[in-house]
């Protein structure tokens, strides 16, 4: 924002004083220009002028929740319920809010009242299916029985769009994806776009980002289409991939935020693929055909856990694009054992808390280090040392502040890294990896729960995830406490890495070629595809 525009809106902000409406519209206007506490300043003047505004109390909640200001969003989210306990969209909002802070009973409750409130309120429906990811007793098949009703409120309104019958032509792929900027999901979506054949396959990247970043940007020059549908409605987004004359759609959401799953509803391409990267489970859509996934992450007898058919990619679910600004692997630590985990701390559940105490138990002088964005703020810090209190006295929770580039050195500070559960991370263990740090992960029965697995394995060291929670501990505990294994395995891990199928771009386009070949062509001969 230019110092010309940002004087203007001061003078808005200043001309608005004593004008409730007028403030809210400004501290709308500071949002869009990125300035998020003028924005809370203005809606917290327009609401002492007007308390109780349901609408401006949902305003500053989104903007708290953005700067992580989580527990004051929960209490403007309660109070603009109270003003307006008939809007559905409000449960949804304190539902994700909820969510990120570790309590997901509470927000599945708020999401199903949103959806009670307002039936056709798709994106609390999506939410449910995301949310069951961090229910340790979630199963495969109850998130396919789960999408199922998602669909069941749907009314299809377009038939498939005729599929052109050659199966050895120049394939037109779209990728659909809000994640197309700085995100865990571009460090696999760049080596993908980058390493594509254009002999073969024609890129278009459909961008649900609403704020572009210098990601999106190098995204963007990798592609040989562009199109931005943050504000795109539904139908408008089908109705133009339609008429770019997409051969395959790749959705990289799932039920994750930003998705344009009820866009794909309308059938806009004659063949819908879902990627599992970006979500860890099935869509439980009709209308999305196939699923990419691998061995690991969906092996043999996982296939009644999805609604699309299985396709198993050669090699790895995907590859991994490290920075070129990350520092080189760290000595060793020296001192007693630090165990560090990087994740989100919303998906962890009790049970791995309970877990972690064991592991501390185990391995004598041991400390947890907790390191997140989230933990930048105080009081999220200790709200977070409440939640796992269990390891709390031998625990330290640190932010990020100034971006995860100025705190790399951490990984020479930690002998392991933990995964979380019931949420298993990709990003988060690739990159301690990456740091020549291993990660420990405890595998579990749907995809969601086995990311971690799918990591290490690939990385040829499958025997660094474990299998039971009493083998998690065993493992931990051994690997602490073996500093010339943690040596050997600092020296190593970037080459081994840069050996496997994570760190290989080019072999994974090609895997994925291969495999929408094989759909396209039996698209080609099955009238249009084998749809359930």
């Amino acid at each position: 924002m230019g110092r010309s525009a940002d004087a203007a809106l001061a003078e808005a902000d200043r001309l608005a004083q004593g004008d409730p409406s007028r403030l809210h519209d400004v501290g709308r206007a500071w949002v869009g220009a990125n300035r998020p506490l003028e924005a809370v300043q203005a809606y917290q003047r327009s609401l002492r002028l007007r308390s109780g505004h349901a609408g401006v109390l949902n305003s500053l909640a989104i903007i708290l929740d953005s700067i992580g200001r989580k527990l004051e969003a929960v209490e403007a989210y309660k109070a603009a319920i109270v003003a307006d306990p008939v809007a559905g969209h409000l449960h949804n909002n304190l539902g994700n809010t909820l969510r990120n802070l570790g309590d997901w009973p509470s927000a599945q409750a708020h999401y199903r009242r949103a959806l009670e409130l307002e039936p056709g309120l798709f994106v609390a429906h999506s939410n449910v299916m995301f949310t069951m990811l961090f229910d340790p007793a979630t199963t495969g098949g109850a998130m396919l029985a789960e999408g199922r009703r998602w669909e069941a409120t749907r009314a299809l309104a377009l038939g498939a769009r005729p599929l052109a019958r050659d199966p050895d032509k120049r394939l037109r792929l779209g990728y659909v994806s809000p994640d197309f900027k700085e995100h865990a999901v571009a460090y696999f979506s760049e080596p993908l776009l980058r390493g594509h054949d254009r002999s073969a396959v024609e890129v278009i990247c459909y961008s649900g980002t609403a704020r572009p970043d210098k990601t999106t940007e190098r995204l963007r020059s990798l592609a040989d289409g562009w199109v931005d549908i943050h504000r795109m409605g539904d139908r408008t987004l089908a109705e133009r991939i339609r008429a770019d004359g997409i051969d395959i759609l790749i959705d990289l959401a799932g039920h994750t935020q930003g998705n344009r799953l009820l866009a794909m509803s309308e059938r806009p391409a004659p063949v819908q693929v879902s990627a599992v990267l970006g979500y860890g489970g099935s869509t439980g859509l009709s209308w999305m055909d196939w699923v990419l996934t691998d061995g690991v992450l969906t092996p043999p007898g996982f296939e009644d856990q999805f609604s699309e058919r299985v396709m198993r990619l050669e090699g790895s679910f995907g590859a991994f694009l490290p920075r070129t600004d990350w520092p080189e692997v760290a000595p060793a630590p020296t001192g007693p054992p630090v165990l560090g985990c990087f994740s989100d701390p919303s998906r962890v559940d009790g049970a791995q808390v309970e877990l972690w105490r064991s592991v501390l138990d185990a391995v004598p002088g041991s400390r947890l280090l907790f390191k997140h964005g989230t933990y930048d703020d105080p009081k999220m810090a200790a709200y977070w040392r409440g939640l796992f209190g269990l390891v709390a006295d031998r625990a330290d929770f640190e932010g990020v502040k100034g971006g995860w580039g100025a705190h790399m050195g951490v990984y020479g500070r930690v002998r392991l890294v933990l995964d979380t559960w019931p949420v298993s991370g990709a990003t988060s263990a690739l990159i301690p990896l990456w740091m020549g740090v291993p990660v420990v992960t405890l595998s579990g029965g749907h995809a969601g729960q086995r990311f971690g697995t799918a990591v290490v394995t690939a990385a040829g060291l499958p025997e660094l995830s474990a299998a039971t929670p009493r083998d998690y501990v065993r493992l931990v505990a051994e690997l602490a406490n073996d500093r010339e294994r943690l040596a050997e395995l600092r020296r190593s891990l970037r080459d081994r890495l840069r050996e496997s199928p994570l760190l290989d771009g080019p072999g994974h386009a090609r895997a994925v070629e291969k495999a929408l070949r094989t759909i396209w062509r039996d698209a080609c001969a099955n009238t249009g595809g084998d749809r359930k």
